[in-house]
């Protein structure tokens, strides 16, 4: 007899391969021209490679260029793709390549102000649930930030983005252990920062 979790993974396993379905039938038919396709897919992954694309690289400026250059390989590159792995892991492949590229050719500035953050935990010390999500908020944000770029990528696609450690082990043409040995320093650094937050499920595991 299946338990509710087993009947929420089959739910959420049955979404997905509706959705990889979808995805595939959109990159055929860009593959044979289709701009409305290409509209379509634009709009199914922009909310994703938006987040995506402005935590690893930090610049929220650059992002919708970066994420017209990914659409824009997909548009030339879609009868390339063959099914071997997920569209989502085919998509966010060329935005980790875009990603790295624009990290490459950026120097950001990744300091935080300390008079800024006590001046926030003044506020933070009052008991308002606005001003305490806006806390933790502010505290991820930080703390994804002082992750490598490698790092702060397998956590965007584990933990945001639902890909799993072979899928992104394949993305990032490298091998699982590496994911997983990357996901293991993030954690531990996530876990020294987040340590106050028990409500924060950041540092648990990610899918094999």
């Amino acid at each position: 007899m299946k338990t509710n979790q087993g009947y929420n993974l089959e739910i959420e396993e049955n979404a997905r391969e509706l959705v990889n379905k979808k995805d595939i039938a959109l990159i055929a038919r860009i593959a044979k021209g289709d701009e409305s396709a290409l509209e379509q897919l634009y709009l199914s992954y922009y909310n994703r490679l938006l987040r995506f694309i402005t935590r690893t690289t930090g610049r929220a400026d650059q992002v919708e260029e970066v994420i017209n250059e990914v659409m824009y390989v997909v548009w030339q590159k879609a009868e390339t793709y063959n099914q071997s792995c997920q569209p989502s892991t085919w998509i966010f492949g060329i935005a980790y390549n875009k990603a790295r590229k624009s990290i490459r050719e950026t120097r950001f500035d990744k300091t935080v102000s300390l008079e800024v953050m006590d001046i926030e935990s003044t506020l933070f010390g009052q008991h308002n649930a606005e001003l305490k999500q806006f806390e933790l908020h502010n505290l991820i944000e930080y703390a994804l930030n002082i992750l490598s770029s490698e790092q702060r990528m397998v956590v965007e696609l584990t933990y945001f983005q639902g890909l799993h450690y072979s899928e992104i082990a394949e993305l990032m043409t490298c091998p699982v252990n590496t994911v997983k040995t990357r996901m293991f320093h993030a954690r531990k650094k996530l876990a020294t920062i987040l340590s106050s937050h028990n409500n924060l499920d950041l540092t648990a595991g990610g899918k094999q």
